[in-house]
């Protein structure tokens, strides 16, 4: 039962982790932290994502699921906003 959690919690960091990658090295734009700090806050947000998927998941069902366990989705763009809204509050400082 450990590595059947063990494995779900390590999708969404490995989805928060790419998330940082390309939102930091693509876009290129200046963030508190830098790469360490979207790296956080994009995990944070994948598992966010995840939470919300657990909660309305009647609602986003028909999404793609990696080996009918994972929905990709709702982590991927939870943590793609909150990377957004950390961006833009670094862009005040």
């Amino acid at each position: 039962m450990f590595s059947y959690y063990f494995n779900i919690g390590l999708i969404y960091i490995i989805i928060g982790f790419g998330t940082a990658l390309v939102l930091y090295y693509v876009y290129n734009k200046a963030f508190i932290g830098n790469f360490w700090g979207v790296l956080i806050v994009s995990i944070i947000g994948s598992f966010l994502g995840a939470i919300i998927e657990f909660y309305f998941g009647n609602i986003i069902e028909m999404l793609t699921r990696i080996n009918g366990v994972v929905n990709v989705f709702p982590p991927l763009i939870v943590s793609i906003i909150v990377i957004y809204i950390f961006h833009k509050v670094s862009e005040k400082r």
